[in-house]
C-alpha cells in the first residue's frame, strides 16, 4: 500500500490548532493573508502527508494527515469574503486527499468541498488550491473545477521525474503514462487550464536516459511554470537509508539548468500566445522594478539619517508600476495607480517574457499612459533578458 488511512482531527475551530505553521510561503509570515494582504487569503483544509515518498520528511515532521471539517472551511471562506478577501487558496500537502466522513457515516470528498466552497460562499471571486497529488485527482475533482466558473483554471500537480523507474524508487505510485493521462483529462475539460509541476534532477540512480524522459514529459505538460530542484540527500528519508547519491554535482548542476531552459523556452512560448488578448488581474501591489525604484530614491541623499518612507496609502494616485496574477497565475505588471491594488481588473497583453506579461489597463476610466516598446533577447544559455525601446528605435 502506498498510503495509510486518514484521521480526521477533532472538532474545533482554532485555525492555529491545526497547523500552527499554516501561512503559505507566498503570505511572507504575515498570518493567512497573501501578497495583495486581506485580498488574498490561505485556507489549511488538511495537515500532514500519508505518500511517503522516498525522497521527502514530511510524514516524518508533520504526521498523517488530518483533515479539517468542511463546515468549519466553508464558514472561514464566508467569513473572509465578507472581510473583503477576493481569492482563497485551500492548503494541503496533497490537497485533493481531503476526505471527511460525519457522525452519520456522510462522506465529503475533495470535489464535494469544492463545489460546497464555490456554490455557498458565491460572493468570493476566486477559489484555488494547492498542492495535489497525480494518483488521487479524480475526474469528479476535474469535473468540479470545470462546472465551477469562480474556481481558478490552475492545477499544481508535481511530476518530480518522467522515468517509470525513478517514479517507483521515489514512492510516488503512478507511471508516466498516468500522469499523462491525468493532463489529458484536465484539458479536455478545460482547454484554458494553467498546469504547473515540480521536478527532480540528480536522483539517486538517475541517468542521461532517464533525465531524457524527464525532458520529453516537460515538454509534454507545457506547465505555465515548473519548480526544479537538485536532489539532496535528507536524513530520515527512505531514499537516504537505500540509496546512495551517486550523481555528479556538476551534473546535476547541468540537468538542472537544462531543464530550466527548456521551461523557459515552453513559458515564453506559453505567453506570446496571450499578447493581443485580455485577462483579468488580481492586483497584488508594486511590481519588484516599483519597489527597487522606490528604495533608489529613499536612498538617494540618505546617508546620515534614514529618509522617511513613500507614501503608500490607496489615495495616492500617482502612476507606478503594479503587478498581479491571472486566475491562472501567470504573473502580469503594468502602470496604474496604488488604489488599484487588491481588485480584480481587465489587462491586455503587449509583450511576454519567460516569467512575466507586460500590459495595460482596459477597463473604463483607467489611466492607460502609453506602453513602452519591449523586445525579448536570447542572452544564451536559455537566458532571456526584455530589453526597452526608445521611442526613435
Amino acid at each position: 500500500e502506498h498510503s495509510t488511512p486518514a484521521r480526521h482531527v477533532p472538532e474545533h475551530d482554532d485555525l492555529e490548532a491545526l497547523d500552527s505553521s499554516r501561512a503559505h510561503p507566498a503570505a511572507g509570515g504575515a498570518g493567512h493573508y497573501g501578497a495583495a494582504g486581506p485580498a488574498q487569503a490561505y485556507v489549511r483544509i488538511t495537515r500532514g502527508c500519508n505518500k511517503f515518498c522516498s525522497f521527502c520528511v514530511v510524514p516524518m515532521t508533520r504526521g498523517m494527515e488530518q483533515h479539517r471539517p468542511p463546515d468549519q472551511i466553508v464558514a472561514e471562506a464566508r467569513r473572509l469574503a465578507a472581510r473583503g478577501v477576493r481569492e482563497v487558496t485551500l492548503l494541503g500537502q496533497t490537497v485533493n486527499h481531503y476526505t471527511w466522513s460525519d457522525d452519520r457515516g456522510r462522506v465529503t470528498t475533495f470535489a464535494d468541498l469544492l463545489r460546497r466552497v464555490h456554490d455557498e460562499v458565491p460572493e468570493l471571486p476566486r477559489l484555488r488550491f494547492v498542492t495535489s497529488f497525480p494518483r488521487d485527482f479524480t475526474d469528479d475533482a476535474l469535473r468540479a473545477m470545470a462546472g465551477s466558473p469562480r474556481i481558478c483554471r490552475y492545477l499544481h500537480i508535481p511530476a518530480q521525474s518522467g522515468s517509470n523507474r525513478l517514479l517507483k524508487a521515489m514512492n510516488r505510485g503512478y507511471t508516466v503514462e498516468d500522469y499523462r493521462d491525468l493532463l489529458d483529462r484536465a484539458r479536455s475539460l478545460m482547454p484554458d487550464i494553467c498546469l504547473s509541476g515540480d521536478m527532480i534532477v540528480g536522483f539517486p540512480g538517475e541517468t542521461e536516459a532517464d533525465f531524457t524522459t524527464s525532458v520529453d514529459l516537460l515538454r509534454y505538460a507545457r506547465y505555465k511554470n515548473c519548480f526544479i530542484f537538485k536532489y539532496s540527500p535528507r536524513p530520515g528519508t527512505a531514499a537516504y537509508d537505500r540509496f546512495d547519491d551517486d550523481v555528479p554535482d556538476e551534473i546535476k548542476r547541468r540537468r538542472n539548468n537544462d531543464l530550466l531552459a527548456v521551461q523557459a523556452e515552453i513559458n515564453l512560448a506559453n505567453h506570446r500566445e496571450l499578447i493581443g488578448r485580455s485577462v483579468e488581474v488580481l492586483v497584488e501591489g508594486l511590481s519588484k522594478a516599483q519597489l527597487r525604484r522606490q528604495e533608489s530614491e529613499q536612498d538617494r541623499g540618505c546617508e546620515v539619517e534614514a529618509c522617511p518612507p513613500l507614501p503608500r496609502d490607496a489615495s495616492d494616485d500617482r502612476i507606478v508600476q503594479l503587478t498581479g496574477r491571472t486566475s491562472g497565475d501567470q504573473i502580469v505588471v503594468f502602470d496604474g495607480p496604488r488604489s488599484l491594488i487588491g481588485g480584480i481588473l481587465p489587462v491586455e497583453v503587449f509583450a511576454a517574457t519567460p516569467y512575466t506579461l507586460h500590459g495595460r489597463l482596459t477597463h473604463a476610466g483607467a489611466v492607460e499612459p502609453a506602453p513602452r516598446a519591449l523586445q525579448v533577447e536570447t542572452a544564451g544559455s536559455g537566458a532571456f533578458r526584455l530589453r526597452v525601446l526608445n521611442a526613435a528605435s
